[in-house]
């Protein structure tokens, strides 16, 4: 799907299953049909840098967002304006937000180490949440709304009650932690670490089983079906990958991208799964046409009556007929050209069929070192961050993210 003028960094289905916001470098929200593959109206305006980050309320009505300009913004879906000034507490870049599921409450976490909750209906914060010693990538609510959830560059995981911010449970990582996410039920939270998933007991805090290994560059993000029957994952390794939360052993092959992957998304009804791609496009994926491949027709047959999305093929969700194509990778999208229904751009590093002329083309290469170089490292500084009334007695230690200890980009 075409339409953002930088990458994009972020990406969410609404419940009703038909449409899917994204935020990009671009500065701006764009919400787009999934049958059709088109833009929906006008684009959302009123971040000043980046966005980076962007969640769904449950109920459809509300969109936040953040990013480096260092503020939340809580939209109106339906009227497109923001529902309040910018929210402004953090005092570095906003990396994560989430909408509780009763949407009363957001969640965001940044780069100044903190995770502020706030009251979504008036737009006032209502904790600062100061224990992580890091970089905050990832906040996540709890199914029943009781819990959050946050990991952080200071390899932790820690869950907080969300009535009175105390404390509740601390996972020792021994990695980077960049993205986390609930099971449907509550029981385990799966958190993309580095180069692998890792699942961790809620009322323990105990890994649970193997970790799911295949990537061999850091995991951006992560996300989990609505049954909890499996995962999904976009890497720098320029691949998107489904993971079974039962054997936590990879499902099919590897999807070739031919540039980094930042975000993912699953659908709510589990039929199709939204990622970046190269250039500044949005691409989607047949899931029910993965998991057939991999567990047989039949166990997935479901999958192809759900309501809301068809099992699209390369034309449904393309733009005008001229230019909707499918994406040939190596090894992947062109055994399983089905899979892909991507609405390609100019940049994009691919083969492309034409299908006026029934024939693989080439199509014009997309140059990575064109893109502005916006990476940005988090500047540690001597303040101690531990909670306000929740003081804790140990001693943390602060992490190195400098440019000499890891040399990705943070964007």
């Amino acid at each position: 799907m075409r339409g953002h003028t930088n990458l994009v960094r972020g990406a969410a289905f609404f419940n009703d299953g038909g449409r899917i916001v994204t935020c990009s470098l671009d500065k701006t929200l764009r919400i787009w049909d999934v049958q059709k593959g088109t833009l929906v109206g006008v684009l959302f305006e009123g971040h000043r840098g980046d966005i980076l980050s962007v969640a769904v309320s449950r109920d459809d009505k509300r969109i936040v967002s953040g990013g480096t300009d260092r503020t939340v913004i809580i939209w109106d879906v339906e009227s497109k304006q923001r529902v309040f000034d910018p929210l402004v507490r953090h005092t570095d870049w906003v990396r994560s937000v989430c909408f509780s599921p009763d949407g009363k409450r957001v969640a965001s976490g940044s780069d100044d180490r903190t995770i502020v909750v706030w009251d979504a209906e008036t737009g006032r914060p209502l904790r600062t949440l100061k224990r992580h010693r890091s970089v905050v990538f990832g906040v996540a609510f709890s199914p029943d709304g009781l819990k959050l959830a946050s990991g952080s560059w200071d390899q932790s995981i820690r869950v907080w009650c969300t009535d009175n911010a105390k404390p509740l449970l601390k996972v020792n990582e021994q990695d980077y932690v960049e993205s986390v996410v609930w099971s449907p039920d509550g029981q385990q939270l799966v958190s993309a670490s580095c180069k692998t998933v890792k699942f961790w007991d809620t009322s323990t805090g105990q890994q649970i089983g193997q970790p799911c290994t295949g990537h061999t560059a850091w995991i951006r993000s992560i996300a989990i079906s609505s049954d909890g029957s499996f995962i999904a994952t976009a890497s720098d390794d320029r691949t998107v990958r489904l993971w079974s939360t039962d054997t936590h052993q990879q499902i099919e092959q590897a999807l070739e991208i031919s540039d980094e992957v930042c975000c993912v998304a699953i659908s709510p009804n589990g039929a199709l799964l939204a990622s970046d791609g190269p250039g500044y496009d949005v691409y989607l994926w047949s899931i029910a046409d993965m998991l057939k491949l991999h567990h047989g027709h039949e166990s997935h047959k479901e999958l192809d009556s759900k309501q809301g999305v068809d099992l699209v093929r390369a034309d449904a969700l393309s733009t005008p007929p001229s230019e909707g194509r499918i994406r040939e990778s190596p090894n992947t999208s062109a055994a399983h050209p089905s899979l892909m229904v991507p609405a390609t751009s100019p940049e994009d590093t691919s083969r492309a069929y034409d299908k006026d002329e029934d024939s693989v083309k080439d199509v014009k290469l997309f140059d990575p070192s064109k893109v502005p170089a916006t990476f940005k490292y988090s500047q540690e500084t001597k303040e101690d961050t531990a909670g306000d009334e929740n003081e804790e007695s140990e001693e943390d230690e602060f992490f190195d993210v400098s440019p000499s200890t890891y040399h990705s980009p943070l964007l």
